[in-house]
């Protein structure tokens, strides 16, 4: 069962891994269940702008508590409004992981204000613009031109139009195999707010639907 005390915040996504929304404790809640299940919890999460789903749609919701244990339950949509979404949970599976990080293909460009190497900062003139490749909560992967960064290498990046913000490091340089010549670098973000966690989450949630639609798009025209 739930330890409705401890809970940090809930992420919740659908069969396929995509990441659906994300909501913090202040926004879940535990209301009396007149159609109680023996061993199970009515959950109620509460925001905006969620998306609709249908009644018994599945879905898994994972319970994210101040301790760092991770619970994931395995349910089904009660109500999927644009405010509200309800569901029920019984027992859960305690993740040994994160497994948090669902990669999303992304092409958009942000800066990098400086970094630091071997304990040095570089800070530039004007910011090295980067190239986004891949996005999840818990890194990404982008390119740059201007830079030739190395393994270890820490960077102050902005992106989401100069609004988020982070410390990332490069944990992976990732070279062309013929001409030798650098294609980009795979991150870690070495801090996150639950704020900016949030924010990063809904946008890579846009992200998705609109790398769907593309999809769409092409096979309705016989492409893929």
């Amino acid at each position: 069962m739930i330890n409705k005390d401890k809970i940090r915040l809930v992420t919740i996504y659908d069969t396929g891994n995509h990441l659906i929304l994300t909501a913090k404790a202040e926004k879940i809640s535990f209301p009396r269940d007149f159609f109680r299940l023996k061993g199970s919890d009515l959950v109620v999460v509460k925001g905006k702008d969620f998306p609709l789903a249908f009644k018994g749609t599945q879905i898994y919701a994972i319970f994210e508590y101040l301790t760092g244990d991770r619970v994931k339950y395995n349910t089904a949509v009660e109500l999927g409004s644009d405010t509200q979404w309800n569901f029920r949970v019984a027992d859960g599976q305690m993740l040994e992981e994160r497994r948090r990080f669902y990669k999303v293909n992304v092409d958009f460009d942000g800066t990098a204000d400086y970094y630091i190497h071997n304990d040095e900062i570089f800070t530039p003139p004007e910011p090295f613009p980067l190239h986004f490749m891949d996005l999840n909560l818990g890194g990404a992967f982008f390119s740059c031109e201007a830079c030739d960064f190395e393994l270890g290498d820490t960077l102050q990046i902005r992106f989401m139009n100069g609004e988020m913000i982070l410390m990332t490091e490069i944990l992976r340089v990732q070279k062309d195999e013929h001409t030798g010549k650098i294609k980009g670098y795979g991150t870690k973000f070495t801090s996150v707010s639950l704020n900016q966690e949030e924010q990063m989450s809904r946008f890579i949630f846009e992200c998705q639907l609109a790398e769907r639609e593309k999809r769409r798009e092409l096979e309705n025209k016989g492409y893929i």
